[in-house]
């Protein structure tokens, strides 16, 4: 099975990715739903971040190389 992958295709004036595209399906998805999506499992080496003044947002698992960061 290939690993699903999403891209960040847009961001708020703050920075925060708002919109993502799913790189296998071309699929566009807003932050709730990947969020969503992360939650269900369908992205492995993505998960879910709530800082503590209540922003939610998906971030790459850490691997130690930068160069394929999510954010």
């Amino acid at each position: 099975m290939t690993k699903r992958k999403l891209k960040p295709i847009a961001e708020s004036s703050t920075g925060l990715n708002t919109r993502y595209q799913d790189v296998s399906t071309k699929k566009e998805l807003t932050l709730n739903q990947a969020v969503k999506a992360v939650k269900q499992g369908k992205y492995p080496g993505i998960h879910v971040v709530e800082r503590k003044d209540g922003t939610i947002f998906i971030r790459s698992n850490p691997d130690g190389k930068e160069n394929n960061n999510l954010e």
